[in-house]
């Protein structure tokens, strides 16, 4: 920008020589002119900075790791003037590594128009992913004058993790009638005759005990009793929801974990088996939830659950303390699910301590290098590995704009408010 400033300055001068030289009408004018030219080209830069508004919008409340999402600029400009030379500075973050990366788009102003500029992104990890519009920049078309607007937009978009396909542990219920829970299942039958779960017609090799004789003479068919299945007493879930390390490895941990958490919490709600969530915070320790007993009430608590920032590695000891105290306190339950980004010596004492350990279930987050080494032997508890899988990259466009960590994606789509219409 100094280099125009400089290379008008000769102009200036040149002109004015040649106003010296040859004076005339002409060379007059044409001096006067390139003079308040500038003067021109400043009060459009000062009006078109007073006249912009920004917002940011999405078209999904949520998606899942590895689709592909996208936010819309609003950029609307009032004024009568315009500029082909713009930028908008982009900063945007996720919020289980909370690392901020820039993002610039260049782009023009219209006047009294609104442009909106599309961009794809690309989530390598569940998380918050969050946007936020700093600043636009823009200099008049002989780039002599430069203004900064000062915008602000925000906008977040909830990134959902990934089920595990393949898990080693199958979530059926068994029939418990010496458990304290009152919960029947609504879709098997079972051996618990205080509660009947359907009627059918008499066949072979039915016992004959089972019969409903009442019915049976109304009806003059043989009708005979399905007893009900009483759920499990409900299990607990309990995720280790810390940094354990330095970043981006950290952050891909705890994206496993939760992945292998949705797994986990899917198996559990499909087969109609209450739980109850725990969960730890340094300020409050672990709280409980209440029990979880539909798919609606899990998949709204798995979606609060990435919403959360992940805690500090610092808390690491607080969390091991909290998490004696709530198994101290607990029922037998038939089984407790444990959730871990990385093998942990406090945790892993822990839980060879607790009465019982057959009833748990601790799912530790590994790395293809650290899975090779773990050594053959047998805990008490149900260790179950799970090997960290690469990262999913978007398939790359040819006509798309990456940004260096694969996780955005510039799509040229520009449009005024005449023009095409909005997807969003």
């Amino acid at each position: 920008m100094i280099r125009n400033k400089l290379l008008y300055a000769a102009l200036l001068a040149a002109l004015l020589l040649f106003w010296v030289l040859y004076r005339g009408k002409l060379s007059q004018e044409i001096l006067i002119f390139a003079a308040v030219f500038p003067l021109f080209l400043l009060i459009a830069v000062i009006r078109i900075k007073h006249s912009l508004s920004a917002a940011l919008t999405h078209g999904k409340k949520q998606a899942r790791k590895g689709e592909s999402y996208h936010w819309t600029l609003h950029l609307t400009n009032r004024s009568i003037f315009s500029t082909a030379n713009a930028t908008a500075d982009l900063e945007y973050s996720n919020s289980l590594d909370g690392t901020v990366r820039t993002l610039r788009i260049s782009m023009p102003i219209m006047p009294r128009n609104t442009q909106r500029i599309k961009l794809s992104f690309h989530a390598a990890t569940c998380g918050v992913m969050h946007l936020s519009l700093k600043r636009v920049d823009f200099r008049d078309p002989l780039r002599i004058f430069h203004r900064k607007a000062l915008l602000r937009a925000d906008d977040s978009v909830v990134i959902m993790p990934r089920a595990i396909e393949m898990l080693p542990l199958y979530f059926e219920p068994q029939p418990r009638p010496e458990a304290d829970s009152s919960d029947f299942s609504k879709v098997r039958p079972g051996d618990d005759p205080s509660e009947i779960f359907d009627l059918h017609v008499y066949r072979e090799g039915d016992p004959v005990s089972r019969i409903h004789w009442k019915l049976s003479s109304k009806l003059d068919t043989l009708l005979v009793k399905e007893y009900s299945l009483p759920l499990s007493a409900e299990c607990i879930l309990l995720a280790d929801f810390r940094q354990t390390g330095p970043q981006p490895e950290s952050a891909m941990r705890i994206d496993m974990m939760l992945s292998c958490l949705t797994t986990a919490v899917n198996a559990i709600a499909q087969h109609d088996v209450p739980f109850r969530a725990a969960w730890y915070h340094p300020a409050s320790g672990i709280g409980i939830t209440d029990p979880l007993k539909t798919q609606e009430e899990a998949a709204e608590w798995m979606r609060s659950v990435v919403q959360t920032r992940p805690l500090d590695e610092s808390e690491r000891a607080g969390f091991v303390t909290a998490a004696a105290e709530l198994f101290g306190g607990m029922k037998q339950h038939d089984r407790v699910l444990i959730f871990l980004p990385r093998a942990d010596q406090g945790i892993t004492e822990l839980l060879l301590s607790l009465p019982n350990p057959e009833r748990l279930t601790v799912f530790t987050v590994y790395t293809p290098d650290e899975a090779a080494a773990l050594p053959e032997h047998e805990a008490l508890y149900q260790a179950v590995p799970v090997i960290m899988d690469p990262p999913l990259l978007p398939e790359e466009d040819e006509d798309a704009d990456y940004s260096d960590d694969g996780t955005a994606e510039l799509t040229a789509e520009l449009w005024d408010d005449e023009g095409g219409d909005d997807d969003d």
